[in-house]
């Protein structure tokens, strides 16, 4: 085994570390408006769910990041989770544009309003999470790790069966992170019991 001091490695060398054996990795396609209504999109791996009672998801950023801003300064977000129809159009909006510009203009993504927060959502996604700020934490270097509170759950009805509030995770066709430029699907499954 091989062993890496924290304290010895640089920035770059833990996130390589990190996103290369954490993984596949759920992604957050975040949509969120300034307070002059400028949508910005984009996507984030560095998220996951945190607790459903209350239903909470987290966010971490890097940096004080447009996404970021927006949440802080208007208190609301819009989760879009990847699948195989959208990802081509998520990985367009991890490019860098400036704070004026917005990624739902510059790539033509469609957008359509929100039924319990202000800031819109995309229209090609399958599975949606309204949510408001629950807890910022700052952390050192400027990063900066957001807890979001769930207000309003959309899933489309192809990978929902509503009676049992089932998710059909092959109709869903989730697409996961890797390292670098890599992604993944869900590939094999299989059933393992707990035990008692």
């Amino acid at each position: 085994m091989k062993s890496f001091n924290v304290e010895e490695l640089d920035e770059r060398q833990i996130y390589k570390l990190m996103s290369g054996s954490i993984i596949p990795r759920p992604i957050a396609w975040v949509t969120t408006q300034n307070r002059s209504g400028l949508v910005n999109v984009a996507p984030f791996s560095f998220f996951n769910v945190v607790s459903s009672q209350p239903p909470l998801v987290s966010i971490a950023f890097t940096a004080k990041k447009d996404t970021f801003n927006n949440i802080m300064a208007t208190k609301e977000a819009v989760i879009h989770l990847i699948s195989s129809q959208n990802v081509k159009e998520m990985n367009l909006t991890a490019s860098k544009l400036n704070s004026n510009e917005s990624e739902a203009d510059k790539y033509d993504l469609e957008l359509i309003p929100s039924q319990r927060v202000t800031v819109p959502s995309l229209k090609n996604s399958l599975v949606r999470f309204e949510t408001v700020l629950y807890k910022h934490i700052p952390l050192e270097n400027d990063a900066q790790f957001v807890i979001l509170k769930l207000k309003n759950f959309i899933f489309d009805e192809e990978v929902l069966e509503e009676s049992s509030l089932h998710i059909l995770a092959e109709k869903l066709d989730p697409v996961a992170r890797l390292a670098g430029n890599n992604f993944a699907t869900l590939g094999e499954q299989w059933t393992l019991i707990r035990p008692e």
